[in-house]
Formats: structure tokens, sequence, C-alpha cells
């Protein structure tokens, strides 16, 4: 987000992704515009689209949906309605995805057509959480927190552990997929098997680039069996996997000290527990959605090159609506 100049907010994503195609940007300022109505119900579009890759946002629209923002988050009803919504969007992004790809392997263009419809359609709904990443009102949260722990030290390393995901970060939960298929071929699962293992659930996450433009190295089964011989052969991938596995421990046991510890201090005051139970669960929400938003995210942007590729499209110029228009007449 670029800084207010001229009463206007602009969000240019041509500069802070240069190496995205069409569709990506599409994606980001498609999903950027609506999400007031995605999370909060709200149809006020956040903004204008000048081209795609930039939107536009009067300073009054932002200020206003940005309050209203934080209000909504301040309800622990509201976050968790916010966070069940949201993992049922990721759900049926996945699910569509399944379909489509289940659909190119048996060369059954028609159907794949249909899910990809529909997975664009839950898609720019799981990408509308992307405003997390400079939306939260974490300023205030940590002011609360302060409030609370009686320290702004203490305050900012209780943010700090409640914005660590439940679960393992996408980059590191693909490295973690690597140490443990490599540590099933030194217990005898043969190579071809655990490349593509592999390849399917962790390939579109390695490499430079967009996989909406080309594929990612780990997407070809032969290179993930490469990576996954020396990786095997090497002095103890079972000890890596024991010292990532506790490290992940341990980051989970801090977040739950840290939180029973805000919940404790805030107790007797209805008001500020109210406001840390929900504080807690929209940071929690926002940190997990973010790494499953970018798993979804190169799985999607592959699954479409690779449907451009048997329908005879140009994957660099294919947008949402193009997509979203494979399920008209179904």
């Amino acid at each position: 987000m670029e800084p207010v100049w001229n009463g206007m907010l602009t969000c240019d994503y041509e500069r802070s992704r240069p190496a995205s195609t069409l569709l990506e940007w599409d994606l980001y300022t498609t999903s950027l515009m609506d999400w007031p109505r995605v999370l909060m119900e709200d149809s006020t579009p956040y903004g204008r689209l000048r081209r795609p890759g930039i939107v536009d946002i009067d300073e009054p629209v932002h200020l206003r949906l940005v309050a209203e923002l934080e209000n909504f988050l301040s309800d622990p009803d509201r976050v968790r309605d916010l966070a069940d919504r949201a993992a049922l969007h990721r759900e049926q992004t996945a699910r569509a995805l399944d379909q489509a790809e289940h659909a190119l392997t048996d060369r059954d263009l028609k159907a794949a057509d249909g899910a990809i419809a529909a997975g664009t359609a839950a898609f720019l709904k799981v990408m509308s959480a992307h405003i997390v990443n400079w939306l939260l009102p974490e300023q205030q949260w940590e002011d609360l927190l302060t409030q609370v722990l009686s320290s702004r030290a203490r305050a900012r390393d209780c943010t700090l552990a409640l914005a660590t995901p439940n679960r393992t970060g996408h980059l590191l939960q693909a490295h973690r997929l690597l140490l443990e298929a490599a540590t099933s071929i030194r217990d005898g699962r043969p190579l071809a098997l655990a490349a593509a293992d592999v390849s399917a659930q962790a390939g579109t996450l390695y490499g430079a680039g967009s996989p909406a433009a080309a594929a990612m190295p780990l997407e070809d089964p032969a290179r993930a069996a490469d990576l996954l011989r020396t990786l095997s052969a090497s002095t103890d991938p079972e000890t890596e996997l024991v010292s990532l596995t506790g490290s992940l421990d341990r980051s989970a046991a801090v977040r739950e000290a840290w939180e029973t510890a805000a919940l404790l201090a805030a107790a007797g005051q209805p008001g500020q527990l109210a406001a840390v139970r929900a504080l807690s669960t929209a940071l929690a929400w926002a940190a997990d959605s973010e790494e499953r938003r970018k798993e979804l995210r190169h799985r999607y942007l592959s699954l479409v090159r690779r449907w451009c590729t048997a329908a005879d499209r140009d994957a660099t110029r294919v947008t949402t609506p193009d997509l979203l228009a494979l399920g008209e007449g179904r």
C-alpha cells in the first residue's frame, strides 16, 4: 500500500509483484476490492481498478472500512464466524481443484472447465484474506495488550507469539514433506512413489517466478526424485526432521502460554477479556489463513496454467472473468 497522496491510497501489485501474470494481478485486485463484502458482508467496494494490478482507494472509504474492520474484529463471536467461513472457502477451493486435476488427468476438458470456474469463485474469497498483511489493527491490539500485561515489551512478545500459525507454515511444511519422504526412502519406500507424492503435494512451492507462467522445478517428479535421492543419501535427514518438529512444538507451546497469560491478566475485566479473546482468535486466523492461502495460490495458478495448455489458451493473458465464465450455462 502506497502512502496517502491527494486524498487517495494506491495498492500497486505491478510494483510489489513484478513477476506476476495478468491472472495473478487480477486475483489480487479483484479480491482486494471485494474484501469488505467477503469478510464483513459490507457491499462497499474497497477502491476501484485503475488498470490490472493497480487499485486506487479514496481515503475516506479506506478510513471508514478500516475502522469497521477494527470494530468487527473486536467481537469474539464474529471473529470465530469469520474464521469458520474462511476455512469453508479454502475447503471449497481445494475440493474444486481436486476435481479439476482429476478431470485434466482424464482429459475431460468440459468437467475441468466447470471445476476451474467453481475453484476460481471460491479462491477469490480466499484471496480477500490477503488484506491481513496490512489492514489488521495491530497497533490497537498492541496498545490493549500493553494495558492488560502492564508492559509494552510483554505486549509485543505476546502479539508475536499469537501471530504464529497454529499449523506449519507453507515453506516449512514443504521442507518437512521432503524430509519425511527422504526418511521413507531410507526405510525402503520406492523413490518414484516418494517423488510423486512430493511433486503432487509441494511441487508448486519450490522455485523462482510464478507457477502461472511456468512449471516450478519440483512439479516434475523426475527433478523431485533427484532432490530426494541426494537428501536421502545425506548424513541424517531424520535428525533434521526431529529438530524441525521440536522447534514447531516449542513455538506452539509459547503461543499457548502467552494466550493463557493474556486471558488470565484480563480476567475480571469483561470488556478486556472479550477483546483479548477476539484478538487472539483473529491473529491465529490471520496467520494460518496466510499460509494456507499461499499454498492454494500456487496450486491454483499451476492448475490454470495446465488447463490453458490443454485448452490452447494463453496462460499469461487469461483473467478471472474468463475462468468464471467457464461455469456459465452448466
